[in-house]
């Protein structure tokens, strides 16, 4: 890591300029001209906290192991069907065996509900038969005390599955979203988006329509998406805003405070929790929630998705990070994997919560992400569209894509160095990388690129380039060795 300054080798006539700033946020929002010598205006496919390049995430097969007892060998966990259009999880306290099971969930094209237990030996994926006719709605719910997946939709009716049983109910309305509290069970259906409805029988298997009550919300802040118990009130993520709902006694006495007005509209799949926050997507912003109030997480690189849509966004908390999947516009012509065969999704924003460090993986288009957590072996995982949707994925740090490399690419803003209205030459420049990669100077003048072969030490390369304005890329392909640092720049003025 270098200080940020200008290191002055003949005075008033060459000067090195350190590329230091490799760590910093891509910043869109500004104008190229007004960024900082060496800070980067778009970042993709690197991986740049600690102030170098360094190989970019990427997903391979998903692989499990089959014993607890030996975490360290995985084993690729088999798919059924030809597209995998939803993943769930579900952790269940077997009492005979006395241990937890730990169940990996995914819905298919053959409208089968299929189900692996991650740490058995595996010799074929278990299946339930399903009526549904599209991808179900799916919540998590308290069954006899233990964790259970909620599923209804479309053709199917509702379904209770836990680690050792599945029932239906027949008259149970399809379940959004759902969550008991104070003996009461409150829940959004299908048919009544406005209204948070509660019934007496906190089994949902038992629904009495006469013991079923709703508040109505009719104001601005339009349909109710999701519902979470969080420091022991209820909040339900609207369209356009969040409120609060407490209960009083056992008289359904309810206060309702609507917290929150949005500007755009709530992305209900990318609301996320991790510890005592709650991160979502709002129109082209990322909003953290605590339970009393909102804050904008001020990221300059999100001007990527204004005017995208992003319907398809798909938000998950893991390990410190949050992960967005949704669509961006890049704006430079280039095709990057998806992004030559059409997607839907074709960008991974993965946001430090802690440091709020920012870095984006290109080309990918995910459908779904789950954070697969247990005691043993935790690994965030991913359904797709497209080319890979038969596939479920583990995210990794090896800069491929289910085998295929991808291409790393940082780019600077315009600069003059300091110089403005004079022509500079860009005389040289040091840098180490460890692999082969591009350098490219873009000026009013011309344009010239020039590889560098990999070498474990700082190399300096002749440049020659004529200029006002620069801008500075540098590019490569993806493999585990990529580690970019010490980039300098000789520059000579008049």
């Amino acid at each position: 890591m270098f200080n940020k300054k200008a290191l002055s080798v003949k005075k008033g006539v060459e000067k090195e300029f350190e590329f230091d700033m490799f760590a910093c946020t891509q910043n869109l929002e500004d104008d190229k001209t007004k960024l900082k010598v060496g800070q980067p205006r778009m970042v993709y496919n690197f991986i740049s906290a600690d102030g170098t390049l360094k190989t970019g995430y990427g997903f391979k097969t998903l692989a499990m192991p089959v014993s607890t007892e030996d975490i360290r060998n995985d084993v690729i966990i088999p798919i059924k069907g030809n597209e995998v259009r939803a993943l769930w999880k579900l952790k269940w306290y077997d009492e005979g065996a006395d241990k937890n099971n730990y169940y990996l969930f995914y819905f298919n094209d053959l409208q089968q509900l299929c189900y692996d237990n991650i740490f058995n030996t595996r010799i074929s994926t278990f299946f339930i038969p399903t009526n549904y006719t599209a991808t179900p709605y799916a919540t998590y719910y308290r069954k006899d005390s233990q964790d259970a997946l909620l599923l209804s939709g479309e053709g199917g009716n509702l379904m209770v599955v836990t680690g050792s049983y599945r029932e239906t109910s027949d008259n149970a309305p399809n379940i959004i979203s759902c969550c008991s509290h104070y003996g009461k069970l409150f829940a959004i259906t299908a048919k009544a988006r406005g209204s948070l409805i509660y019934n007496e029988n906190p089994d949902v298997l038992i629904w009495e329509d006469e013991k079923t009550k709703d508040l109505d919300f009719g104001d601005p802040r339009g349909d109710l998406n999701k519902i979470i118990s969080f420091n022991d009130y209820l909040y339900l993520f609207r369209d356009f805003g969040i409120t609060k709902v407490s209960e009083y006694g056992k008289d359904d006495l309810f206060e309702i405070s609507h917290l929150y007005q949005a500007d755009s509209y709530i992305n209900p799949n990318t609301i996320a929790e991790t510890g005592d926050k709650i991160y979502f997507l709002e129109g082209s912003k990322i909003n953290v929630f605590n339970g009393s109030s909102i804050k904008t997480v001020e990221l300059d690189c999100l001007n990527l998705l204004k005017g995208c849509d992003n319907r398809y966004a798909y938000g998950e908390c893991f390990d410190g990070k949050y992960y967005l999947a949704c669509r961006g516009n890049f704006n430079d012509g280039q095709l990057i994997g998806c992004e030559g065969y059409g997607f839907k999704n074709n960008m991974l924003l993965i946001l430090d919560t802690l440091t709020g460090h920012v870095d984006i993986m290109r080309g990918v288009d995910i459908n779904k992400l789950l954070a697969l957590t247990n005691r043993y072996k935790s690994k965030l995982v991913a359904c797709f569209y497209n080319q890979n949707k038969g596939k479920i994925g583990e995210l990794t740090t090896d800069g491929e894509l289910f085998g295929k490399n991808q291409k790393g690419s940082w780019e600077s803003g315009k600069t003059d160095f300091g110089y403005s209205g004079k022509l500079k030459r860009v005389k040289s420049f040091n840098i180490k990388s460890q692999t082969d990669c591009k350098v490219t100077f873009i000026s009013e003048k011309q344009t010239k690129s020039f590889i560098v072969k990999g070498k474990d030490s700082v190399q300096k390369v002749k440049a020659n380039v004529l200029g006002n304005q620069f801008t500075v890329k540098i590019e490569c392909e993806q493999n585990e060795n990529v580690y970019i640092s010490n980039f300098v720049l000789t520059v000579s003025c008049g």
